[in-house]
C-alpha cells in the first residue's frame, strides 16, 4: 500500500506479521485468516469508520463510527494483544499485565505476592475482551484498557502492573491505577455484558475504608457494606478510571 497514514500502514505490517491475508482499496483493507474476516472502512483522513469480524461465529462484531476504541480492538483482533500490550517495553500474558523485568526484579519473584502471580487457566486481554459481547460493554472496556495503558507508561508505586485477570471463566479483572497495593474495584463478565464492583469488601485495613466513598457513590452503594457488582451501562469509563484513581490514592496512602 504506497499511501496511507503511519497507523493504517503500521497495522498493515503488525496484520502481515500475523499470517493475515491483505486486501486493500482506497477506503477499505480487508485481512482474512483461518476462515475469519476483519474489514476496515476509513474515511477520506483515514479514521476508521467503521470496523466488522465475521467468520466461525454466530453473528459479525460491528463497530460503528459512533463506537470508541475501534484502533485497539482492530489490534486486538489482528494480534491477540491489546494495544497496550503490544507496545515496546511491555508484555501481556496470561494474568498480569508486566513490563519485562529488571535484572533485579527477575531474582526476586516474591515482590509479586503469591495470589497476584499468572497461573494456568487465568483470562488473557483478548479472550475477557471477546467474553464481553454486549457492545456498550466492550466500548467501556476497550477505553478502560486503553487508560491503564497510558497509566503504564508512569512510574509504578509497588507492583509493576496495572491489570490482573482471575481464572476464567468467573474470575475478575482487577485494575491498579500505579501499581498501588489496593485494587479500587475489579471488572468481571455476567451474560456478555462487564460489571463493576468496589474493592472495599477485601479483608484486613482496607475493608470498609472512607477512600472508597466516592466510587461507592458512584455506584449508588455503602463502602462500609457489600460491594456488589453492577453493570457498567450509564458509566463513562473515563470518569470511572478518573474516580478510581483518586480512590486507590486515598486507600493506600
Amino acid at each position: 500500500m504506497a499511501e496511507g497514514t503511519a497507523f493504517r500502514l503500521d497495522t498493515v505490517d503488525i496484520a502481515v506479521e500475523s499470517g493475515w491475508q491483505f486486501e486493500h482499496t482506497s477506503r477499505t483493507d480487508e485481512f482474512s485468516k483461518d476462515g475469519v474476516t476483519v474489514t476496515v472502512q476509513y474515511s477520506a483522513e483515514d479514521d476508521i469508520n467503521s470496523l466488522t469480524r465475521s467468520g466461525k461465529r454466530s453473528e459479525d462484531e460491528v463497530f460503528g463510527p459512533d463506537s470508541p476504541g475501534k484502533q485497539d480492538r482492530l489490534r486486538i483482533w489482528l494480534t491477540g494483544r491489546a494495544s497496550a500490550a503490544a507496545k515496546p517495553g511491555a508484555v501481556a500474558r496470561s494474568g498480569a499485565f508486566v513490563r519485562p523485568r529488571t535484572a533485579a526484579e527477575a531474582s526476586n519473584p516474591s515482590a509479586i505476592p503469591p495470589h497476584l502471580r499468572p497461573k494456568a487457566g487465568d483470562w488473557t486481554i483478548d479472550e475477557f475482551v471477546d467474553a464481553v459481547q454486549d457492545s456498550g460493554s466492550r466500548a467501556f472496556l476497550l477505553r478502560l484498557l486503553e487508560l491503564a495503558a497510558e497509566n503504564d507508561q508512569r512510574a509504578s508505586e509497588h507492583f509493576d502492573f496495572r491489570l490482573y485477570f482471575g481464572t476464567r471463566p468467573g474470575g475478575a479483572m482487577f485494575v491498579y491505577p500505579f501499581g498501588r497495593r489496593c485494587a479500587p474495584f475489579k471488572f468481571s463478565v455476567n451474560s456478555g455484558q462487564l460489571m463493576i464492583a468496589g474493592g472495599w469488601n477485601v479483608l484486613g485495613k482496607y475493608k470498609g475504608h472512607p477512600g472508597f466513598g466516592p466510587l461507592a457513590a458512584m455506584l449508588g452503594q455503602d463502602e462500609r457494606g457489600s460491594a456488589k457488582a453492577v453493570s457498567v451501562a450509564g458509566l463513562d469509563p473515563d470518569e470511572v478510571w478518573k474516580v478510581g484513581e483518586a480512590v486507590s490514592q486515598a486507600v493506600n496512602a
